[in-house]
């Protein structure tokens, strides 16, 4: 057991994968050097990643970010990074998150494939002879906030590519500006090469294509 102050890492493997297993306090400042510990893995071949969760009592708002990068890297090394928990305090961290990240209850819903989505489903719904089929409102409440959580990561994707196309847009003109200039100073530089080409002293200028 690796032990970072007060977040204890378990790290084996399992059928090919490897499982971290993580428990106690996860804070903003220890999120990095996780990610360094992710990352001579994956160096190495690693390409399957699990991780536990369901121990951890306190997370910072930086947690989630750090494994979305490195769910991305992994994507782009045909990889793939899943998570197991279900309580409360994870859930909340990584509620804007759920759609972009393969979250399981518990051990055997992972080898079952049915992710926590399935599992929040399941324990909302209640059958009634009036309605037939009914989601609790506590569900229904975590159902909207998921939703909000999609509606903002669409909304924080859609403004980073609008300023990118800006910047580029940016680039482009100052591009654009710096040809013009360059044209006229070469224009003014063949001026003052003609009466230099007229005597001879100089072999003729080369026209601008």
């Amino acid at each position: 057991m690796i032990r970072s102050e007060s977040l204890d890492i378990q790290l084996e493997t399992r059928n090919g994968s490897v499982w971290l297993t993580l428990s106690g306090e996860f804070h903003d400042e220890q999120a990095p050097a996780l990610r360094d510990k992710f990352m001579p893995l994956v160096n190495d071949g690693c390409r399957s990643f699990i991780v536990d969760m369901e121990g951890i009592t306190v997370i910072g708002d930086s947690v989630a970010p750090i494994f979305l990068a490195l769910q991305s890297t992994l994507k782009g090394k045909d990889g793939d990074l899943k998570f197991i928990f279900k309580n409360d305090v994870v859930c909340k961290a990584f509620l804007p998150y759920f759609n972009l990240f393969s979250i399981f209850p518990d051990a055997d819903s992972l080898s079952k494939g049915s992710t926590i989505l399935d599992f929040l489903k399941r324990s909302g719904k209640a059958l009634t002879r009036k309605t037939g089929f009914r989601i609790s409102h506590p569900v229904a409440l975590f159902g909207l906030i998921i939703l909000c959580g999609w509606f903002l990561t669409l909304l924080y994707i859609i403004n980073m590519q609008n300023q990118r196309i800006q910047q580029q847009h940016t680039e482009l003109l100052e591009l654009g500006q710096w040809k013009a200039t360059a044209e006229i100073d070469l224009e003014k530089m063949q001026d003052r090469l003609k009466p230099l080409e007229q005597l001879g002293i100089i072999k003729e200028f080369p026209d601008k294509k």
